[in-house]
């Protein structure tokens, strides 16, 4: 029983630490966005797309992280989406 206890709570761990890296990657998104409108138009998309890409391997990995292991996934979706949602309403 110890061993499952440990395993489910490595793999929060590794879930947290993904949900870490994505909230980090909209936190610079979010951060460039508001410093590219001084550079233009051109410029600020095209470093949109290249952060929108490395998001979305971070959500690509976080599919792979959450169909591996079904039920701490559960527990920690609330906290994906609340993170998220603050990033957002900042």
């Amino acid at each position: 029983m110890a061993e499952k206890s440990t395993k489910t709570a490595d793999e929060l761990d590794e879930l947290r630490a993904e949900v870490e890296r994505l909230t980090a990657a909209l936190e610079e998104a979010k951060a460039f966005i508001e410093d590219s409108t001084a550079e233009g138009a051109g410029t600020a998309r095209e470093k949109a797309e290249e952060i929108g890409e490395r998001v979305q391997d971070g959500l690509v990995d976080l599919q792979k992280q959450i169909d591996a292991h079904p039920l701490p996934s559960a527990i920690i979706a609330f906290a994906i989406g609340l993170l998220i949602g603050r990033v957002i309403s900042r």
